[in-house]
């Protein structure tokens, strides 16, 4: 008689857990289930009798599978194997030390996931037993508080984003909508952290469910690999941080930069270990390396995390408590034990995002003006999946568009320019040019918007598709006319997401068209096909780029492909007193700079990110920068004068008032986060530059004190 095909494989990894083997196996055999299942127990040549127990239980349960490391392999490579052998369409799991406690916990699970087929994980709340506290009568549960104004949360509805971040999923509580029955992909490795590993490949396809319930126990002892890191993470990460490090890179690299900021907190976890290992140990030499090795992450964590702090002051007010990232104290002890105030490295900014109300006339409101969209990681991956939804095959670029942007779409598609003048205000005569079909792309030059005249002259042509990039605008005071508008709130607020598709409904943002039905192929097969592509493939060709843009807009990350840190913030920071402040600094430096500034609005109906200068003929970007900075006053340097160069280079026709243009353009910082003596500072210091009254004296003499000599 055929055996009957098994719908979940629960999978029991064991090494030496003759006390507990027992348990474990009735725990999992005894499950009350509508559905057939098998259970796959993994040795690790054990040798203290686990063999001979499984062995006899073998004999009397026909659904177990046994595997037989012939010698110890630490783990990992008994593992992976166990991995090759599941071909059911859900895999749970259940070590050999742990149980399950009710009978119902595998029929409550799978049935969750085939009912709901947007959900890709189903975990549960877990009972901790410490084997050495036996007097310890107090229950502790590892579980994710549900105690929330977010009704999401209150559901037990996790993403992506935040399962990396707090990686509180513990194994024996999961069951996946089991994704590699064809096998794993060949890039998988023995010794990679394989749990979380295998927790993000599922959780990037859709969505993770929590129950409230405690369905197991995790026994933890001094055998086990976590024991280590609870009690002594200096000594764990020492054995094992260069492995952590190297493999949460690779998962960075993996998911394409998508949850880089929480990839980032796992690899700043292990630099903390590794760090206060040596310093306890005394291996200053060895500190050295690390730092030298590491040194990005190390100064990016500052760097990346400064911005961050600025849109939270934005969101809450001044008595709301939270930390600075890079000085945090992690919340939960179990995860990460640190002494109470005590500055450590990185730490996820602990803020209580219910804490606060969300605004009337947020900076989300503002921007999306009740319109689809859609979130990507960067403005570029934006633009890619923009172009592709809309099968777009040519697209027009001003002549002076961001290096990067020339970079990818010429890749993509063809391109077409058209010039912008001396003041960022290309002539319309260009758009009579545009074909049917052709996509074009305008850009509010450092925050401010197109001219009206192109703007009504680009709505009047139905047949084409207009993007207006606002990537440097927090608000441009008016609706954008344009299909689809982007936005980036990283590049002007400091949150960690990078792009933002706004647009109406039909031409504007393809990316949130339906799931495929069950009779298409799974959108699942597709992410997977390219995004194992891309990892086996570091240099991407046009073919698999192009291959990534369609699967990011046919099926964009689950709950709406923007981290919860990002969303609840944008609806948080009110965008009129934003925007009031900085029109305001934008007056205040235009009131004593007039002569030189770029735009004659005093007071523009934009909010710029900054106030652009022309510099008289004399006087360098370098040297203004380098006079103003020696004063404390750190200037953006955009990617406009930074990159004349390149730009030049790479087109051919550029007329000469925009070459002039780059040359001369400076910015000043004017943002929401300095006050009116800030802008009076930074007023008298350009003055006494263009007077030739700085530190540095006149551009091509040096100030020696009592002369000047000639440079």
């Amino acid at each position: 008689m055929k055996k009957e095909q098994a719908l979940v494989s629960i999978f029991m990894p064991t090494y030496n857990h003759a006390p507990f083997i027992e348990q474990a196996m009735e725990s999992c055999l005894s499950q009350e289930t509508s559905f057939p299942f098998e259970l796959i127990i993994c040795d690790d040549c054990s040798t203290d009798g686990t063999q001979e127990i499984i062995k006899k239980w073998a004999k009397k349960h026909k659904n177990i599978v046994v595997s037989q490391q012939p010698v110890n392999t630490t783990g990992a490579k008994n593992f992976m194997e166990g991995f090759q052998k599941i071909r059911s369409k859900y895999l749970a799991f259940c070590e050999g030390d742990d149980f399950w406690t009710v009978p119902h916990k595998l029929e409550k699970q799978v049935r969750f996931l085939e009912e709901n087929p947007d959900f890709s994980v189903c975990c549960h709340k877990v009972e901790l037993l410490f084997e050495d506290r036996p007097g310890d009568e107090k229950k502790q549960y590892i579980y994710k508080n549900i105690v929330s104004d977010d009704e999401r949360i209150r559901q037990g509805i996790f993403y992506a984003d935040e399962a990396i971040a707090n990686y509180y999923f513990q194994t024996a509580s999961t069951v996946y909508r089991w994704r590699f029955r064809d096998g794993l992909p060949h890039w998988f490795r023995y010794n990679m952290t394989v749990d979380h590993f295998i927790l993000m490949l599922h959780a990037v396809e859709g969505k993770i469910k929590y129950f409230d319930e405690a369905m197991s126990v995790w026994r933890r002892n001094s055998t086990g690999y976590s024991w280590l890191q609870t009690v002594d993470k200096g000594l764990f990460f020492q054995k094992e941080g260069r492995c952590w490090l190297h493999y949460y890179r690779e998962m960075d690299q993996f998911f394409s930069g998508r949850f880089h900021l929480q990839i980032r907190e796992r690899i700043l976890l292990a630099l903390r270990g590794m760090v206060a290992n040596c310093l306890e140990t005394g291996q200053i030499e060895k500190l050295r390396i690390i730092i030298q090795n590491y040194q990005d992450y190390f100064l990016d964590s500052i760097k990346g995390n400064a911005p961050l702090l600025d849109a939270a002051r934005l969101a809450f007010p001044e008595n709301a408590e939270f930390a600075p990232p890079w000085s945090s104290t992690p919340s939960s002890a179990a995860h990460d034990e640190v002494v109470p105030g005590l500055p450590v490295l990185g730490g996820f900014m602990e803020l209580d995002l219910d804490a606060v109300p969300e605004t009337m006339g947020s900076v989300w409101e503002g921007w999306t003006q009740n319109h689809e969209t859609a979130c990507f990681a960067s403005p570029s991956a934006a633009l890619a999946a923009w172009l592709w939804g809309n099968a777009i095959t040519c697209v027009w670029l001003p002549v002076i568009a961001p290096a990067n942007y020339i970079a990818l779409l010429s890749r993509l598609v063809a391109c077409k320019f058209y010039p912008v003048g001396d003041s960022f205000s290309p002539p319309i005569d260009f758009v009579r040019q545009i074909l049917p079909g052709e996509g074009v792309l305008t850009l509010s030059w450092l925050g401010r918007p197109p001219a009206p005249e192109l703007c009504g002259a680009l709505a009047a042509r139905t047949d084409i598709f207009w993007l207006e990039d606002r990537s440097q605008a927090l608000c441009t005071g008016v609706e954008s006319q344009a299909n689809t508008t982007l936005y980036s709130p990283a590049e002007v607020l400091g949150v960690p997401d990078g792009g933002i598709l706004a647009g109406k409904a039909g031409k504007g943002i393809a990316t949130l068209r339906p799931a495929p039905s069950a009779a298409e192929i799974p959108f699942s097969k597709k992410r997977r096909d390219v995004l194992l592509e891309r990892f086996e493939s570091p240099v991407i060709d046009n073919s698999i780029f192009l291959r990534e843009a369609k699967i990011a807009q046919e099926s964009p990350l689950p709950g709406g492909e923007m981290s919860r840190l990002t969303a609840s913030l944008l609806r948080r920071i009110p965008l009129d007193s934003v925007v009031t402040r900085r029109k305001e600094n934008y007056s205040a430096l235009h009131d004593r700079l007039r002569e030189w500034a770029l735009w004659s609005e005093r007071s523009p109906a934009f909010a710029p990110i900054v106030f652009p200068l022309r510099l008289p003929g004399h006087i360098s970007w370098e040297f203004m920068a380098t006079a103003l900075t020696r004063q404390g006053i750190v200037c953006p340097r955009f990617w406009l004068p930074s990159t004349t160069r390149e730009k030049i280079s790479s087109v051919e026709k550029v007329a000469d008032a925009e070459s002039k243009l780059l040359k001369q353009l400076f910015c000043l910082p004017c943002d929401h986060r300095y006050g009116k003596g800030e802008m009076r500072r930074i007023a008298d210091e350009v003055l006494r530059v263009l007077n030739g009254k700085s530190t540095l004296g006149r551009p091509g003499e040096r100030n020696t004190g009592d002369a000047h000599s000639t440079w």
